[in-house]
């Protein structure tokens, strides 16, 4: 809980959603904060991230006139520069994929 804690302070002074993808509407709140510049924190993920996500976490954006763009499921939406998206996780040592080690920045919060 040090890094969830570390997180809301950091973040504290921005628009701050806190989601977990057992959330029936993630997808919508997701889709507004990347358009609206709030950050976003999903809490207790698993070994498995919902791969609904990946274009966000592969930072899948393109530049349309002018216009920084990305697509999430079948929307596209206009990218605002202010968008974070945090992870976390209670397991110890979670054993992810190569591929999200490479889409992510993994930091161990845990106390030894």
């Amino acid at each position: 809980m040090q890094a969830v804690s570390w997180i809301k302070e950091k973040e504290k002074k921005n628009p701050f959603d806190i989601l977990t993808f057992n959330m029936g509407d993630y997808i919508k709140k997701l889709e507004m904060a990347i358009q609206f510049g709030k950050s976003v924190l999903f809490e207790g993920i698993d070994e498995e991230i919902d791969p609904m996500i990946d274009p966000v976490l592969e930072k899948n954006i393109v530049k349309e006139a002018g216009v920084n763009m990305l697509t999430l499921g079948d929307q596209k939406m206009e990218y605002h520069d202010d968008f974070r998206l945090f992870l976390t996780t209670k397991i110890s040592n979670p054993n992810y994929t190569p591929e999200i080690f490479g889409k992510t920045m993994i930091i161990n919060f845990s106390v030894t």
